[in-house]
């Protein structure tokens, strides 16, 4: 069978590729040092009125944490205990909050989501703006929203 059109994504946490079929959309990823699928959704299945949102990557988070208390450790290390930079907890513990601090800048951004429910209203579907053809994101939810009502049977 033919693709429609194709749109990829790259997040923080791995890739995805969206084939669009007539009847149905090929989803294919990569999770970064964990899994690789591929999964076909039917379109008579999705709502063809999607959701969007907004939201940062959750390992902000985890990077604020580890920076607050890794310069927190650092300054009671160096203040309360009278150690120096030269010894190497303290550079050992600066360097983790220089991890954190990077983690959150690698994940500043929010990502926009366009997400896709099946008729009970569960997310079955969501597609990121992210990477190199994020800016190809509008044509090919206008193509996959055409076919899902083409699929459903409400042309």
């Amino acid at each position: 069978m033919e693709p429609i059109a194709t749109y990829s994504e790259v997040r923080f946490e791995g890739s995805r590729t969206f084939t669009l079929l007539s009847d149905k959309i090929i989803v294919r990823g990569k999770q970064s040092l964990q899994s690789e699928f591929e999964t076909g959704i039917p379109l008579r299945t999705l709502d063809p009125d999607p959701d969007k949102l907004r939201f940062r990557n959750q390992i902000f988070a985890w990077g604020m944490w580890l920076g607050i208390v890794s310069f927190v450790t650092c300054s009671v290390l160096i203040s309360g205990f009278h150690m120096t930079f030269a010894m190497f907890a303290p550079g050992l513990v600066a360097g983790l909050g220089m991890v954190g601090a990077m983690l959150m800048l690698a994940t500043w951004r929010k990502v926009e989501f366009i997400r896709f429910k099946n008729d009970s209203g569960i997310v079955i579907l969501d597609i990121a703006r992210a990477g190199k053809n994020a800016a190809q994101l509008d044509s090919f939810i206008d193509a996959l929203t055409r076919q899902i009502r083409a699929a459903r049977g409400a042309v």
